[in-house]
């Protein structure tokens, strides 16, 4: 029995399939069969059933399966407080919400790949519900987005918070007043997907006050809805981190709004249960390398 075998056992646990678990582990399908069998002969029972599409765990495998991320974990351990960065290898998959990627994602990759050169990523921008789905199914690591509230059994830490403002391009007609949600009734709107935090975020302001009738335009990209939004098509709610020199231009401008535009936190957001380190270690360089404002409180 060695290591490799043990993760190797616990991939396929997770994916259902020795033919993902290869894709995952970087490794032929012949080769993760070959551990398993191997692993199965050492140990003198069978681990997985496989009479179905899907590999289930045997009474068995459940039963190694807690040991085997024990010691997945302990090697992890050993490798973090007693070797060096280079020490740490694999694939990371991470995903990213829009924001982040356009502002300090490329930072952070910078500094992991200086922190544990031997670490690979595998990056997905996503809309926030797309994250967590691809969280939920276990097809990502860890994920940098906003929210408010997670699955009890995710680990959480603040990367900080940005202020997002109304904003308007030049040619665009509005009351010369603070602008209230009842004023956008007849003004298009422009927002992320319904899959976003950041459309969530729209209804939520529009109807602080009572619902008021009006037409939003969706779009998958904040650069797109920011390049429309100059171009008089209609309103957004923006990150004034993120535009500042179109603001400065005039090319965007600031709206004066009651309420004002809302504080949105983003956060490094993990398996709790996690059986490697690596996830935590990256969220320390995640805090470390954003340039959102710090949580308040």
């Amino acid at each position: 029995m060695n290591i490799k075998q043990l993760e190797t056992f616990l991939e396929i646990a997770r994916c259902g399939s020795f033919t993902a678990a290869a894709d995952r582990l970087n490794a032929t399908p012949s080769t993760i069969s070959a551990r398993i069998q191997d692993l199965e002969l050492d140990l003198g029972v069978s681990l997985f059933d496989r009479s179905q599409r899907r590999v289930r765990l045997t009474a068995k495998g459940r039963e190694l399966q807690v040991y085997a991320e024990r010691a997945i974990a302990a090697c992890a351990e050993i490798r973090t407080r007693v070797g060096s960065g280079d020490a740490l290898s694999g694939l990371v998959r991470l995903g990213v919400a829009e924001l982040v990627a356009v502002t300090w994602l490329p930072h952070f990759v910078d500094l992991i790949h200086r922190s544990y050169p031997r670490l690979t990523l595998e990056l997905q921008v996503a809309l926030t519900a797309d994250l967590q789905t691809l969280m939920a199914n276990g097809e990502i690591d860890m994920a940098l987005m906003p929210g408010t509230r997670f699955d009890p059994h995710l680990a959480t830490r603040s990367l900080g918070q940005v202020r997002f403002a109304w904003m308007a391009g030049r040619g665009l007609d509005l009351p010369n007043r603070r602008i209230e949600p009842a004023d956008f009734r007849a003004i298009r709107i422009l927002s992320l997907g319904k899959n976003s935090f950041h459309h969530r975020t729209v209804e939520h302001w529009l109807n602080e006050r009572g619902d008021a009738p009006r037409v939003v335009d969706l779009c998958n990209s904040m650069g797109a809805v920011a390049s429309l939004t100059q171009a008089g098509v209609g309103v957004s709610l923006l990150p004034i981190q993120c535009y500042r020199a179109e603001i400065a231009s005039g090319a965007l401008r600031v709206l004066e709004t009651c309420p004002e535009g809302p504080l949105v936190e983003f956060f490094a957001v993990y398996a709790a249960d996690a059986t490697t380190t690596i996830p935590r270690l990256l969220t320390d360089l995640a805090a470390a390398s954003s340039t959102f404002e710090d949580a308040l409180g």
